[in-house]
């Protein structure tokens, strides 16, 4: 494979940018090829002209004529793109300065470029470009009795050169500029036609006519007047490709976000993130901010309030190219949108404190749906003009797609939720019609049977003997069905939804401990603490809540497994304390405790020895809770017994 051939570009690699150059590119290439001109007209003079004042004020101003062009080139906004690599000079660390300040520089300005540097303060400007047309009209004034005849205009080496000088005004200013430049050189031609220089030529006396005035006057305007034509005719050409071209790249980030909706439909973040990257392309954007909010309000005491802005803005994707250029994200535009649902926009003026004209444009657009904001899309660059309704368009359709996308998303998550906990009750009510009364059938007759037997032996010591095994065997039957038969009452919670309608943690609690009674035949006592809420589960609010009631249902319940099957406990004591951000519970046992091996090392005690622990046991009850930021303790009782300690914050 050959290597690729490196090549030098003298114009640019794109048909817009050497649009836009080109003027300028003729107005450099007039300028030169006119000095150049100038030069082979003086230096090939032979005779005595070369022994006048008037042919030595020629040599002088070659100089300063070579001086500014060299200048004018040099500054020129087109000497990027001829010298790109000479980082050295003054001028082009100027250039690559003010490129680093606008990733989108090409974006805004969709007009011609000017054959003189542009600077901040338009009277600079006016200044230089004036400034121009005073040196070429000089040049020519003064050197017009160079030639023959006559004094004024073609006479002079220079006149083609300024000629120039309304080029370059007529690119910056169009028509004004043109009529403005021809008419300050005019001014100049009419200035050697009535006072002429007193450096006449040597014995030459020249009668101005009506054809040599003419041609010196029309000249010059009627040039500056065709380059104002030609340059507004490039410039429409230009914006137009220029918004034809932003329309194209808009438009192919749309299919890109469209596509990776569809590819990434199952990751909620990742779908923001890759959405995100794509979107930033799109304006092109320095920074662009995805800020999904499901619902921004909470109930307080019975009202709904504004939740707090962290809490809304934690799926927020953010990504940031400005290379250090914008300072960092504040959430002020951001609370300014959720709060009152409009658009913000705003200029700021740049930290870099050398800005250019350049300002901090922001754009936070919102995306609402049912009269609330779902979306929010911000995007942050450096430009000279606030971003307009093309870019507001394009975040608009972005973010409606992007918010349809995590909708859909929702509901097929709500779908396969509702599905599995359908399912889940179709296989509870299975449990509770088949295996569930079979087991308690089989607990009522195991303990019909212990109690006959043992009926048996008070009455008939002759009997007793042969039947107290029997007696003996059927207590233990009757053990082993009512912790099957609690078992399966469990497998039934687990399965079935805990939470319907308004129902609340000490409901499920009370009826919870009133069926452990019924079946153990053990003593419970459930006190509570402090202010129950009524979980609910709508909302975002009440959904944690719930969570949190369902994680401490399912912690008493293996507790309570754990003192029934293994701690032989009589009596077993349950206390659930409501704080202001939490919920604690606490369940004691007087059972025989923990093995001794298990003081140390509670945790691991129970990853070795499962069967202790009814399944996983404390590794369950633990993860739950640290699932919720909250934490789960298991203290032995120095007296005897078991101490299962959680706290989850709500």
């Amino acid at each position: 494979m050959k290597p690729p051939k490196k090549t030098f570009k003298m114009l640019s690699d794109t048909t817009l940018r050497r649009l836009r150059s080109t003027p300028s590119y003729f107005f450099l290439m007039w300028r030169w090829s006119m000095w150049l001109y100038a030069l082979v007209l003086i230096v090939g003079s032979r005779g005595a002209y070369t022994q006048t004042a008037a042919y030595r004020i020629s040599v002088v101003f070659l100089f300063i004529t070579l001086a500014q062009t060299l200048i004018v080139t040099l500054y020129a906004p087109v000497v990027q793109l001829l010298v790109p690599h000479m980082s050295a000079l003054p001028f082009t660390r100027r250039l690559q300065t003010r490129k680093r300040l606008s990733l989108q520089t090409e974006e805004e300005d969709t007009g011609i470029l000017t054959p003189l540097t542009h600077v901040r303060n338009p009277y600079w400007n006016i200044a230089m470009y004036g400034l121009d047309v005073i040196i070429c009209g000089l040049a020519t004034y003064l050197t017009g009795p160079f030639g023959l005849a006559p004094s004024f205009g073609s006479s002079s080496p220079f006149y083609r050169y300024g000629m120039s000088t309304a080029f370059a005004t007529a690119l910056a200013y169009r028509y004004p500029g043109a009529f403005a430049a021809a008419i300050g050189y005019d001014l100049f031609i009419l200035l050697g036609i009535f006072y002429p220089p007193s450096l006449p030529p040597s014995g030459q006396i020249y009668t101005p006519n009506v054809i040599d005035i003419a041609g010196s006057l029309v000249d010059t305007p009627v040039a500056a007047l065709c380059a104002a034509f030609v340059v507004t005719l490039l410039a429409s050409l230009t914006h137009s490709k220029r918004q034809l071209q932003a329309d194209v790249r808009q438009q192919r980030v749309l299919l890109d976000v469209g596509d990776t909706i569809v590819r990434e439909a199952s990751d909620r973040q990742r779908l923001l993130q890759k959405s995100a990257e794509q979107l930033c392309k799109g304006g092109p954007f320095q920074r662009l901010i995805v800020a999904p909010i499901i619902n921004h309000y909470e109930e307080v005491d019975d009202q709904l309030h504004m939740a707090p802005t962290d809490a809304l803005l934690e799926n927020l994707i953010e990504i940031d190219q400005s290379e250090g250029l914008l300072p960092t994200r504040s959430n002020a535009p951001l609370e300014y949108v959720i709060h009152t649902g409009e658009r913000h926009i705003d200029l700021l003026p740049p930290d870099t404190g050398v800005d250019y004209g350049y300002k901090i444009v922001r754009l936070y657009q919102p995306i609402i749906r049912e009269g609330q904001v779902r979306m929010i899309l911000g995007v942050e660059s450096l430009r000279k003009t606030p971003f307009d309704p093309r870019q507001i368009n394009f975040l608009t359709i972005a973010g409606t797609q992007l918010l349809i996308a995590l909708e859909n998303i929702r509901l097929t998550e709500q779908m396969i939720q509702l599905a599995a906990t359908a399912e889940r009750g179709r296989i509870a009510r299975e449990i509770h019609d088949g295996v569930a009364q079979l087991v308690y059938m089989l607990s009522l007759n195991a303990e019909t049977c212990a109690t006959q037997a043992h009926r048996i032996v008070e009455a008939s010591d002759e009997d007793a003997e042969l039947v107290e095994p029997l007696a003996a065997r059927l207590d233990k039957l009757v053990t082993i069905s009512k912790q099957a038969l609690w078992e399966t009452r469990n497998y039934m919670f687990s399965l079935k939804p805990l939470m319907s309608g308004r129902t609340t943690l000490v409901q499920m609690l009370t009826n919870q401990v009133r069926e452990f009674e019924t079946i153990s035949d053990l003593p419970v006592r459930l006190e509570i603490i402090g202010n129950e809420e009524t979980i609910d589960a709508n909302g975002q609010h009440e959904q944690t809540a719930a969570q949190v009631g369902t994680a401490i249902f399912r912690i008493v319940q293996e507790a309570l497994t754990n003192a029934y099957k293994h701690a032989l406990a009589t009596a077993i004591h349950i206390c659930l304390h409501y704080q202001p951000e939490s919920i604690e519970v606490e369940i004691r046992d007087n059972g025989r405790g923990l093995p001794a091996t298990c003081d140390e090392n509670i945790t691991e005690a129970s990853e070795k020895h499962p069967s202790l622990y009814s399944g996983r046991g404390i590794v369950g009850m633990r993860e739950r809770a640290v699932e919720l930021g909250g934490t789960l303790e298991v203290i032995p009782i120095p007296d005897g017994g078991v101490k299962v300690w959680a706290k989850i914050p709500v």
